[in-house]
């Protein structure tokens, strides 16, 4: 059972980009580029609701939700 991060597939097939993200969510960008890039220890709830408050304020074309950053793999 693991977890596993989705987010850079996400943002492959989309136009968001990690900066526009980082910006937005007012988070560091080097803090984003570690959840994309698997290197991040962990990700506070606050931290969470702020990236997909922002993906789902930059992109109004669908719906983001935790499984567009995470998913529960057993």
């Amino acid at each position: 059972m693991t977890i596993e991060i989705t987010l850079k597939e996400t943002l492959e097939n989309t136009t968001l980009t990690r900066n526009a993200i980082a910006v937005k969510a007012g988070i560091r960008p080097a803090t984003l580029h570690e959840i994309v890039n698997e290197k991040s220890k962990g990700i506070t709830f606050e931290t969470l609701n702020k990236i997909l408050d922002a993906m789902n304020e930059l992109d109004k074309t669908r719906t983001y939700d935790i499984k567009d950053i995470f998913v529960y793999e057993k």
